[in-house]
């Protein structure tokens, strides 16, 4: 199914694109969306399809069928940066400068915990890093369902079209949703800011009809229940290692791709090498009709114990021979050391970190020092991508409060700070990381809340209480061996 995508273009930028078959923006959105398109059938290693393009002597026809063997790095790379992220579930919580709103700022972070699990939120952030990753960003849609409640609904990049302010990148004015829904029908979802109120709309339409309305599905409506509305736009951009201005942020396939192809070519150019070491060619010389032992003549069958029959086309001292075309294969470790080179390279430039049985064999008992200094870049770049991911999640969480008080009458702590914690799988010795937390509590420079909170114990208060419990339980135990009554 061929998709003209030109068609979602001129729906998201209807004045841009007004009555003109040709633009300089209309190239450049285009180009984006291939791009986008590009990034995906990677992570799913659909490459040769482009390597063809640059490389026809990879194509497959009726008189040559090369080797064709995609290594899928991408998604190996990908999802490696994704697991050290989010592998671990986050922790959510709720702080109040008031003391009388502890208790309800205890039960705010409570209902929190219990939103996240209902919209599965572990799994939907891995899929929405792993997107992150692969497309330069992603966009989290926070809906209002009457009988399931907030809903977070990580979106694609290449279906979301943000507009933002011209100097502020931050601001959203307009977010378009819009994607195929066949060959015929794209369907679009606009939420836009009027009057310091969000507007939603929602409707389907017909290519084959110019781009003309098929189905509304939603009139122009400002989100809220009765009088009260929602003062912001429920959707949320989350860019990828982004420069200044920019909306979306970088592919981390973008700088490995012209790595990953030259990889695919040698192992793909390997594997044919091998193939023609393994069944050589058959030249046959001065050859008039071949026979087996039996005398029947066809094509000669390569078995071991074989025995052909030559019958010489030539005259004279021309006698027929047969021979296998090999080769001496004498570039093998120029070969391996070029492939070695680029992955090096590839893993370098992706920060990921590649350890095998052999080097972990070697390494012995390391400090915690040492563990985190082995793998300090993936530390490094997973803490860069946490300082876009901590705030939008934040602010997601916060206002998913602000949508239950429109929608639900809720009631939380007007001045509740929500605070996303992350944690990666770091190698850690446990003993040193125990030890340094009993000393920051013991110098008064930490809670024991805050440390569990950093441990991923996703509910300190319960678990305080029951060590509590355990401790009365045994000095009562201590105090009275024999159980006797006073």
């Amino acid at each position: 199914m061929q998709l003209d995508l030109r068609n979602l273009i001129r729906l998201v930028y209807p004045e841009e694109t007004k009555d003109k078959a040709y633009s300089v923006f209309t190239e450049a959105q285009l180009e984006q969306l291939n791009k986008l398109i590009k990034y995906a059938d990677y992570y799913e290693n659909n490459v040769f399809k482009y390597i063809e393009k640059d490389y026809p002597e990879y194509k497959k026809s009726s008189e040559r069928t090369p080797s064709q063997v995609p290594i899928n790095y991408s998604r190996y790379i990908v999802d490696k940066l994704t697991n050290w992220q989010f592998e671990k579930p986050i922790d959510i919580a709720v702080s109040t400068e008031k003391k009388t709103n502890e208790k309800k700022a205890e039960n705010t972070e409570k209902d929190l915990y219990e939103i996240h699990k209902k919209n599965n939120m572990d799994l939907k952030l891995q899929q929405a890093a792993k997107e992150c990753n692969t497309s330069g960003g992603v966009a989290f849609k926070m809906i209002y369902d009457n009988e399931k409640g907030i809903r977070f609904l990580p979106r694609p990049r290449l279906e979301c079209f943000p507009i933002t302010k011209f100097d502020d990148t931050e601001e959203l004015e307009k977010v378009h949703f819009v994607a195929f829904q066949s060959e015929d029908i794209i369907w679009k979802q606009t939420f836009e800011m009027v009057g310091g109120k969000c507007l939603v709309q929602e409707a389907t339409y017909n290519v084959k009809e110019n781009l003309q309305v098929e189905e509304v599905i939603q009139e122009p409506a400002f989100l809220g229940n009765g009088n009260k509305f929602l003062d912001f736009i429920p959707v949320y951009i989350i860019p990828n290692n982004p420069c200044v201005g920019m909306v979306w942020g970088y592919s981390e396939l973008e700088d490995l791709i012209p790595i990953i192809d030259e990889l695919n070519r040698k192992y793909s150019d390997s594997a044919d090498a091998l193939r023609f070491e393994m069944f050589a060619i058959t030249i046959m010389m001065n050859v008039k009709e071949i026979t087996d032992a039996q005398g029947k003549g066809g094509k000669p069958k390569t078995k071991p114990g074989a025995v052909f029959n030559l019958f010489s086309a030539g005259t004279g001292d021309l006698k027929p021979d047969v021979f296998k075309l090999e080769s001496s294969f004498n570039y093998r470790e120029t070969l391996k050391n070029h492939i070695d080179n680029l992955r090096n390279a590839m893993f370098e430039l992706s920060s990921a970190i590649q350890l095998n049985p052999e080097i972990v064999s070697k390494l012995g008992n390391l400090s915690g020092v040492a563990l985190k200094l082995m793998f300090a870049s993936m530390i490094s770049k997973t803490n860069n991508k946490n300082t876009i991911w901590k705030p939008k999640l934040e602010q997601m969480y916060s206002d998913s409060l602000k949508m239950r008080a429109v929608y639900e009458s809720y009631s939380y702590p007007e001045d509740a700070d929500v605070e996303i914690i992350t944690s990666m799988p770091i190698p850690m010795n446990e003993k040193e990381e125990i030890e340094i937390a009993t000393a920051k509590l013991a110098a008064g420079l930490s809670s024991v809340k805050r440390e569990m909170d950093l441990a991923g114990v996703e509910n300190p208060e319960a678990l305080m209480a029951e060590i509590l419990a355990e401790q009365k339980q045994s000095e009562a135990i201590y105090n009275n061996p024999y159980n006797e009554e006073e």
